[in-house]
Parts: C-alpha cells; structure tokens; sequence
C-alpha cells in the first residue's frame, strides 16, 4: 500500500488553497483603492470649500466690487465667462489671498510636506514654506454675475486624476453685497 499524496491529490489542494487565498486579496486591493480615492474626494471637497472662503474672504475685505473686478476682468485678472482663475493663500496668518488669471491651463497645487498644506508656488512661495512636491489636484474658480451687479456665483472646482480616471468636483456659492 502506498501511502502520501498523489500528484493530482496536490494539485487540487494547491488550487483550493490559492482559490481562498485569491478573494480575500482581491478584496483588499479593492477596498485600497475605493479608500484612496474617498480620500481624494474629502481632500478635493475640503480645496473647493477653501477656495469658497477665499472668494468669501475677497468681498469681506474689499467689497463686492473687488467680486464684480473678477467676473468682469477690468482688475486686470478675469475670472468671468470663459475665464478661471487660481486661488490661494499668500501668507501663513491667513490674512491675505492672492487670486490669479489662468486661461488655458491651471497650474495643480503642490503640497508642503513640512507643514501639510496645499499651495502654490507663486505669489512668492510664501504661502507654502515648506517643503513641495506636486499633486494631482488643480482648482479653479470661476465668477458668474447673477444680479445686477449685487450677486455673484462662485464656482470652485478641483479636478484630479489617479489610477481609476479623471474625477472632479465643484462647489458653488453667492456671494452677495454685505448690507451690515
């Protein structure tokens, strides 16, 4: 009497061990990817509600004109009709932004490792002291007068691309002239 495995009695246990290995790992590189690209979309959602702010921050400080300035183009910088611009912190207290006229294409933000913040290298690098390497997200904002010159629409959309295509997504808010 033989005793062991034959060749096809570990075949099949070879294939049966592979087959319970192969979906759970499966599995995991599934689950990676849809995490990393959840994390792309809250980043993402977090650079359009910061650009938001920054247009926001623009009417609070310089009126509703400085707005009006940017959907019309007579600023010197046109964020209007056919236009997009960049948006960005110039220094770290957050006191002033810098709002610049892209036409063709928009530079992507890099990311100051040291300090963990998205930027540009413009406007002096102050904004970003640290440390960059590139990213893949590029935002826009574009200005849309609405009425009569005492509304405006801001549209902020950042756009990025990673393994699973070309995502993006754009926020939008009024901005109306302050009355207080």
């Amino acid at each position: 009497m033989n005793k062991g495995f034959s060749l096809i009695e570990t075949l099949v246990a070879t294939a049966i061990i592979v087959m319970a290995t192969v979906g759970p790992l499966a599995l995991a590189a599934s689950s990676l990817a849809q995490a990393n690209y959840i994390k792309d979309q809250i980043v993402a959602t977090f650079l359009a509600q910061e650009a938001l702010e920054i247009m926001r921050n623009v009417r609070d400080t310089s009126g509703i004109t400085e707005i009006k300035r940017l959907a019309d183009g007579t600023g010197g910088v046109s964020c209007g009709v056919g236009s997009v611009c960049t948006v960005s912190g110039i220094d770290t207290s957050g006191v002033t932004y810098a709002v610049t006229g892209c036409q063709d294409t928009c530079p992507a933000l890099e990311f100051d490792t040291e300090n963990d913040l998205y930027c540009y290298t413009g406007h002096g690098g102050a904004d970003c002291p640290g440390v960059r390497t590139s990213s893949i997200f590029t935002r826009t904002v574009n200005v849309e007068r609405v009425n009569d010159g005492k509304e405006y629409k801001i549209h902020a959309t950042v756009r990025w691309a990673r393994g699973y295509g070309e995502r993006h997504i754009e926020l939008t808010e009024n901005l109306f002239e302050r009355t207080w």
